[in-house]
């Protein structure tokens, strides 16, 4: 009998240890969600809206931290070296993955060293023309365009960001002939836009919702769905141009999530997707709400970053 107790009294501190290993307890204490950017942008203030209403799902506060460096590169390097029992999550937005792999040779990682839990939305790139182009529709400013041999100034942001991507891959689909402008950012060139210095500017839908009706007049989106801030205006795809570079957002973690961690979280995630206070609040900072779970971020990964490679190989 005494062999028995000790038996006993040595295994359960073992079966709480195991416990604790295999994420059953999960979560514990709590959850660091990274930002790979500075404070204050729209990647980092989404990332306080999820990571306030995640924390109540999983009953542990989710605190964020701004790591910067090399347009997210550094945290994402880091992030894939950290262990993977869930305590470290990232929320990112999917350039890392798509564009900065083409882009630079020397990255300290790749998808496959992430488990990606969630994309919760993002923002569509959207062709907006001035007013003074007297047109209502993609593709009748486009056939203008071909039909009187102009050749078509449009400005971005930024070279190789999937804004400017969007547009080249747009005109390259239709045939047109157009000059690309960039600017150092997105309010210089909408700037440029409201003034008619230039016809054209591909731009997030949200950047452009205050002004539609006051100089700016958008097309189409390019994105597989229609975006709920401006429901009336078409995707590129539904008018017949195979362009799509939306522009999303995911929580990841390192590889290698326990499975009852992983389960946790997809149960949160679920129950977010039922919270329509959650994404009244994404809504209301700009996020164009539209769940898609971890294989999903995937697959739009490696289907962007094909397109990607394609147009920033044309640049060249």
């Amino acid at each position: 009998m005494r062999l028995l107790a000790t038996a006993l009294a040595a295994a359960i501190p073992l079966l709480f240890a195991m416990t604790g290993a295999n994420g059953q307890s999960w979560p514990e204490r709590e959850i660091t969600l990274r930002v790979p950017l500075g404070p204050g942008g729209s990647t980092d203030t989404a990332a306080r809206v999820i990571a306030q209403y995640l924390g109540e799902e999983l009953g542990q506060p989710v605190v964020v931290e701004n790591r910067p460096g090399a347009g997210g590169v550094i945290a994402t390097t880091a992030l894939a070296r950290e262990n993977a029992d869930g305590y470290t999550l990232q929320y990112s937005p999917m350039s890392l993955f798509t564009s900065e792999p083409v882009r630079r040779s020397d990255l300290g990682y790749s998808v496959e060293d992430f488990d990606f839990i969630v994309s919760f939305g993002g923002s569509s790139p959207t062709l907006t023309v001035h007013e003074s182009a007297e047109v209502t529709d993609l593709k009748t400013f486009l056939d203008n365009a071909k039909a009187n041999g102009t050749r078509i100034t449009y400005g971005h942001p930024g070279v190789g960001s999937i804004l400017q991507l969007a547009g080249q891959r747009l005109f390259q689909v239709a045939g047109v002939e157009a000059q690309q402008i960039p600017f150092e950012s997105g309010g210089a060139a909408l700037t440029a836009l409201l003034a008619g210095d230039i016809v054209a500017y591909v731009a997030p839908e949200t950047t452009i919702l205050p002004y539609v009706g006051e100089g700016a007049v958008p097309l189409a989106v390019a994105s597989d769905r229609r975006s709920p801030f401006l429901p009336d205006v078409p995707t590129m795809k539904e008018l017949g141009y195979d362009v799509s570079l939306e522009s999303i957002s995911a929580i990841h973690a390192p590889a290698g999530l326990p499975e009852e961690v992983r389960a946790r979280l997809d149960t949160a995630v679920a129950n977010l997707e039922k919270n329509e206070e959650f994404k009244a609040a994404l809504a209301k900072i700009g996020v164009a709400v539209d769940f898609r779970n971890g294989e999903e971020v995937v697959q739009s990964i490696t289907s962007i970053r094909g397109v990607v490679e394609q147009l920033l190989k044309e640049q060249q």
